[in-house]
């Protein structure tokens, strides 16, 4: 390995950084080479009808859903199994035992009798009964069946009637929030679910235990939420009988909100007390409907503040921003502006990236801190200004990670919320002018704060991983990553170009880690697992130093200098160098992190007659080197 003179000496090994052996296996006709889905590739579908009931007197939701399952495999399954993601909140769960003390996760404290009560299961098959026995375990379900599905296309129906207690807090997730006009529900994770089946793992049982977010497969699913009259409903995908559930003031407003690029009231703070502003009955049935989805959810409540504006998309379809608050979130330094952001936001992901698929975007504020469902969600209630806009942006930068490209959240909660906290950076850079653009961040200092033994790695499953660790895991780490990448090596057009190819290719499909490093790579050109393996995989370092300069003269004429660069931690990056000469200019010198394929450290000949006084490494400070001390040189 070469070793420049004047060099100093490290840690680094080039043959570790750049082992050719970084891919264990070879794309197949499931999962293509090039980290697409293949000809072959395969994924179930399964869609629901759910009919539901919310109780606001005694916080209850009931309901009978109905699953249409089809088994795409290639394989026969003797069984299936379902999410039973409420039974977290049951005294006895697994999770219960798991969750410390002061968590996010769980019911926080609450003595509450959560958890689902089922009855009247039944299978059917062609119209006809199946014979099968079931089991639950904690948060999860089997149908053991007496004849296997078929492969390749078989359908199976299953049918249920679900109940449980809405926790005030669940999980962060969903849950109830008392305000001056009433109860606030976001419900969520409410009927039982399809466990994903695929070609990685077979099934995806993994329990829910709080920290681990969902796997699900995709589907269409049309429900119908029976609610005191005095609420309103929103819910993910279309309403589709506004005209049942609204009075006729609001119907003529909600109508005009869709053509309209300013927001629109639909019922205004004064109207909230107001029994006009809904319709003189007992209870009311709100029913909608969304394609190719991937889970539903919806809030209830008669304390909202209701305001719409169209979404325009990039095809010329149109989209409805919505948003439902109570009278103390209301104002323009809170959710006042709320459908402003929902629309900004989804137009520009939708035009970066891919284009928003669903006909409504709803934020309702609530006291979930944020959390994202398909076409709908929950912010924390008393957020202001920027922090109003950074959630709602960061919770509709969900639909594209997780809901358009369905990653293993419960496995890699990296390919959700860290690929949404890198598009929410650009995002919020363009937001309004930049209006709540944020300072460059120090990577030296993030650098310092990665090192530490106790941050752990982002590939660990959320669940098995300290909750304080996995902010930095999950959102900020991989997000600094793509920074870096977009940044700093592959330039922003080819990074785009790969990333958009990546999102096309997986939308509405189930990739894994290694899809996204080969589509990546493939995309951009670019050999890549240098990085994935030192920055996704292990917590390599970079140290970076300038260990000599010297001057170069002919005929006793300055002809140059020569800067070596070691690298003394075990992560390459490219090398980034200002010189500054003594006239006062400024030069910017970058190599690509190749040099350090077969090097410890490089020389970097800097051509000039003029007499060079200063050398930074890294002088903006982007790329996470940790220790500053080492990267000036000063002519004395």
């Amino acid at each position: 390995m070469s070793q420049q003179p004047g060099a100093i000496l490290g840690k680094y090994d080039a043959h570790a950084a750049f082992g050719p052996l970084f891919y264990t296996q070879n794309g197949n006709e499931f999962r293509s080479a090039n980290g697409y889905p293949g000809p072959k590739y395969w994924q179930n579908k399964v869609d629901y009808s759910i009919v539901a009931n919310l109780d606001d007197a005694n916080n209850k939701v009931s309901g009978t859903v109905t699953i249409t399952y089809k088994n795409n495999s290639p394989d026969k399954l003797p069984f299936l199994w379902l999410q039973l993601d409420q039974n977290l909140f049951s005294p006895e769960s697994r999770g219960n035992a798991l969750i410390p003390a002061g968590s996010r996760y769980g019911a926080r404290g609450e003595k509450l009798e959560g958890g689902y009560k089922i009855e009247g299961l039944s299978v059917v098959q062609k119209l006809k009964p199946v014979k099968f026995t079931s089991l639950i375990e904690d948060t999860r379900m089997q149908i053991r069946l007496d004849e296997p599905m078929a492969a390749n296309g078989d359908v199976i129906t299953v049918k249920m009637n679900f109940s449980f207690t809405v926790p005030v807090n669940g999980s962060d997730r969903m849950g109830h929030l008392t305000t001056k006009n009433g109860e606030i529900f976001s419900i969520a994770q409410w009927f039982p679910r399809m466990c994903v089946y695929d070609d990685i793992l077979g099934w995806n049982t993994l329990p829910y235990w709080g920290a681990g977010e969902f796997y699900c497969e995709y589907g269409d699913i049309d429900f119908a939420i029976t609610a005191p009259a005095s609420h309103i409903v929103m819910g993910s995908g279309e309403l589709l009988n506004p005209q049942e559930v609204f009075t006729a003031t609001q119907l003529q407003r909600w109508n005009a909100a869709k053509n309209s690029d300013k927001i629109v009231t639909i019922r205004s703070e004064s109207e909230v007390n107001d029994p006009k502003s809904r319709p003189a009955k007992d209870k009311l049935t709100w029913k909608f409907k969304i394609k190719n989805t991937r889970d539903v959810a919806w809030g209830s409540s008669k304390a909202f503040v209701l305001d719409a504006a169209r979404i325009n998309l990039p095809s010329g379809k149109k989209s409805l921003a919505v948003a439902a608050h109570p009278v103390e979130s209301n104002g323009r330094d809170g959710y006042g502006r709320a459908a402003e952001y929902v629309k900004a936001s989804i137009e520009h992901y939708s035009n970066k990236w891919f284009e928003y698929p669903y006909p409504m975007a709803i934020n309702v504020a609530s006291n979930v801190g944020g959390m994202e469902y398909p076409g709908i969600v929950f912010c924390g209630w008393k957020a202001k200004n920027g922090s109003a806009w950074g959630v709602i942006d960061h919770e509709f930068g969900h639909t594209w990670f997780p809901m358009i490209v369905g990653s293993n959240e419960r496995k890699y909660g990296w390919m959700d919320e860290g690929f949404n906290t890198f598009i929410n950076g650009i995002s919020t850079d363009a937001f309004n002018n930049g209006e709540y653009k944020k300072e460059a961040e120090d990577m030296h200092q993030i650098a310092q704060y990665l090192q530490s033994a106790e941050v752990e790695y982002m590939m660990l499953t959320p669940d098995a991983m300290r909750e304080r660790n996995i902010g930095v895991n999950l959102y900020s780490k991989p997000g600094w990553g793509l920074d870096i990448l977009r940044n700093e090596v592959l330039g922003a057009d080819r990074f785009d170009y790969a990333f958009k190819n990546y999102i096309a290719q997986w939308a509405f499909k189930h990739p894994t880690p290694f899809d996204f490093f080969r589509s990546m790579e493939n995309g951009a050109g670019e050999d890549l697992s240098w990085f994935w393996r030192g920055w996704f995989l292990e917590n390599w370092k970079m140290d970076q130093a300038i260990a000599k300069v010297t001057e170069e003269k002919k005929d006793g004429k300055t002809t140059g200098y020569n800067i070596v660069v070691s690298n003394l931690e075990q992560m390459p990056m490219p090398i980034i160098l200002e010189v500054t000469t003594k006239s006062g200019k400024k030069d910017m010198v970058r190599l690509p992190v190749d040099v350090w394929m077969r090097n410890n450290s490089w020389t970097v000949r800097y051509a000039t007659s003029e007499e060079v006084v200063g050398v930074v490494l890294d002088p903006k400070h982007v790329l996470p080197d940790v220790n500053s001390s080492n990267n000036s040189w000063k002519k004395n």
